[in-house]
């Protein structure tokens, strides 16, 4: 009893390192949703982005438990899904990025507001990264995991993972606030992050 247990405890921890660094990978580079949580960062502060975040994870999270039970290869049957999700995603980032080129700073953007918990949520089925992370995970998880925990553990390894890249992009945008404190230099950060927005839509076509 004594030595099953941590044997048991170092397979499961090896098990679960590839399909986690997978997850780091995906969710820590530079993508639609980090430079949005960035500019969101710089823009509104940490604790206004706070909904952004939790809208992010959770509709990813939604997003890798419904591939892992099923609805990734409901997804890849349908074969106007892939296109239909391309036109919709890249008509969403161009508003994104018009929303952030057009932020100012905090103490003169009347109007600008960070995104909300459900916008940030329903961008997550628009959003072609996130269905390459949560149908490649999906593929991996069951022979780790097993099918029947193959959700579970996704949506475990999503908040332990994901949460601390998220946040992370979130104060580096914080921290780009305090660095350039010029309105000018944050209008050309902000134009930037939405010209960095703008450019992922063509990878959204192959």
């Amino acid at each position: 009893m004594t030595t099953a247990l941590p044997a048991a405890v170092l397979e499961g921890a090896a098990a679960f390192g590839p399909v986690a660094w997978y997850v780091f990978v995906m969710t820590a580079t530079p993508g639609p949703n980090n430079a949005m949580l960035a500019a969101s960062g710089m823009n509104f502060g940490f604790r206004r982005s706070v909904p952004h975040i939790a809208g992010i994870v959770g509709g990813w999270l939604t997003l890798l438990a419904g591939c892992a039970l099923g609805l990734g290869v409901a997804f890849q049957s349908l074969p106007f899904a892939e296109k239909a999700l391309a036109v919709a995603g890249s008509l969403y980032l161009a508003y994104l990025a018009w929303r952030i080129a057009n932020a100012g700073a905090p103490t003169s953007a009347e109007g600008a507001k960070p995104l909300s918990f459900l916008e940030a949520f329903g961008f997550q089925f628009m959003n072609p990264k996130g269905w390459v992370l949560a149908l490649t995970a999906a593929t991996l998880a069951p022979a780790v995991y097993g099918p029947g925990g193959a959700a579970a553990a996704l949506v475990a390894i999503g908040v332990v993972v994901g949460v601390p890249t998220m946040s992370a992009w979130t104060c580096f945008g914080a921290g780009l606030a305090r660095l350039f404190r010029d309105a000018r230099w944050r209008r050309r950060i902000n134009w930037t992050l939405a010209a960095m927005l703008l450019l992922t839509i063509p990878f959204m076509f192959r």
